[in-house]
């Protein structure tokens, strides 16, 4: 009787159950419809899970649907769009599904049979994205939409497994979040608030760098928001992009992020200035966008909004993106020609790590910097700005050097 094939652990594997030392993983092979299937998990337990269901579904007589091994998986994504993806989710995270599957899946594997795609081909986009140099959070998105699509199609029948449900996501270096230096503020502020061309766009950077908002949230402030009496703007929507062929808008307003982002936010003097001032301007376009709900269909309008581009439009983060390099470039020109110092480049996300780094050497403790923020609890602030704590712990270390009683 041939011995039993055993793991790392010692423990007896089944019959196509294997165990891979190098890669540390088990799997489990079996044909089905004259072709190989394969299972593949790091855990013996979940592996066995999986090779459970799928010998039910074989028990069952489930099997791809007939003219399912002609299906091309664009053409099952387009189906996944219409009838699967809006139930659930938000209508920007569908817009987002959609931007990533047309960006890294469109012209690859989505022109191959929704039957023939394998691990191997999903985990192929993965690994020519971290050699390109793709964040991970780039790669996260596109693996959660890549799962989703073929879950669905696991449940339609269409396919026995999920290719995409064990592919690896390497651990890129997190890009640190930097601020912009104090000097390099008062040099940009400077140049807007003076310059006649950029002037109308002084009190939405100054709502930016006194508020730490995010650029479309600052784009959704209307007057409605701001209590001069308790000096405080209220946080409750953003701006949003979506795709005109599938709403028939681009721009939309909507609720925040998510519920931590609905605050209230201290408005200091320095705000409160720039904003009576810019009411008593009277400067007011008959612009309004859609307020739409989570699945993306319009429940009312918004209007009276505090900003807008030299178009009379509300912003929307890639204009303002483009705003603040045009007034870098033009700044640095003249730099140039006169020798002084020139302003780097930075987004516009870069003016909340700012505040944030303010914040924190005022001495703002964690807890009120989170909620300022918006973010959903203290762990996100602390894992994103880890060197901002770890900064603060040097210093904290350095001061109790300073203290000795003998």
């Amino acid at each position: 009787m041939p011995e039993k094939r055993k793991d790392n652990k010692g423990r007896n594997l089944r019959t196509g159950e294997y165990y891979d030392e190098k890669n540390k993983r088990y799997m489990f092979r079996k044909m089905v419809n004259g072709e190989r299937v394969t299972i593949t998990s790091p855990d013996l337990a979940d592996l066995r899970r999986q090779e459970n269901e799928l010998l039910c579904r074989i028990d069952k007589g489930s099997k791809p649907k007939s003219g399912s091994s002609k299906v091309l998986l664009n053409e099952y994504f387009e189906y996944w769009m219409d009838t699967y993806a809006k139930t659930g989710r938000k209508a920007t995270t569908c817009t987002n599904y959609k931007s990533y599957y047309n960006t890294y899946i469109n012209n690859t594997i989505g022109k191959k049979k929704i039957t023939k795609i394998t691990k191997a081909d999903c985990q192929k986009i993965i690994n020519e994205m971290t050699e390109s140099g793709k964040k991970h959070s780039t790669m996260s998105n596109l693996k959660s939409c890549l799962n989703n699509i073929f879950e669905c199609a696991v449940d339609d029948e269409m396919i026995l497994k999920n290719p995409a449900k064990n592919i690896q996501i390497p651990r890129t270096e997190r890009k640190k979040r930097e601020a912009i230096e104090q000097n390099q503020i008062e040099l940009f502020m400077r140049y807007v608030k003076t310059n006649g061309r950029y002037q109308y766009a002084y009190p939405a950077f100054v709502a930016l760098f006194n508020l730490g908002v995010r650029i479309g949230e600052m784009a959704a402030l209307t007057w409605d928001d701001i209590d001069f009496e308790n000096n405080t703007v209220e946080i409750n929507k953003t701006v949003n992009r979506y795709r005109k062929a599938d709403y028939g808008f681009t721009l939309g307003v909507a609720s925040p992020k998510n519920k931590a982002s609905c605050r209230c936010i201290p408005m200091n003097n320095t705000l409160k200035r720039t904003f009576l001032k810019l009411k008593m301007q009277h400067i007011s376009y008959d612009m309004r966008l859609p307020y739409v709900d989570d699945s993306g269909y319009i429940r009312g309008h918004v209007q009276g909004f505090l900003f807008y581009n030299s178009y009379g439009r509300v912003w929307s983060e890639p204009a303002f993106r483009d705003l603040i390099l045009r007034i870098i470039d033009h700044y640095n020109k003249e730099a140039e020609k006169n020798g002084t110092e020139k302003i780097k480049n930075f987004c516009p996300h870069s003016t909340r790590h700012s505040f944030t780094s303010l914040a924190y050497e005022a001495g703002v403790d964690m807890k009120s910097t989170s909620s300022i923020l918006g973010h959903a609890s203290t762990a996100v602030t602390l894992d994103t700005y880890t060197h901002l704590t770890e900064e603060q712990k040097k210093k904290r270390e350095a001061a109790i050097q300073k203290i000795r009683i003998s």
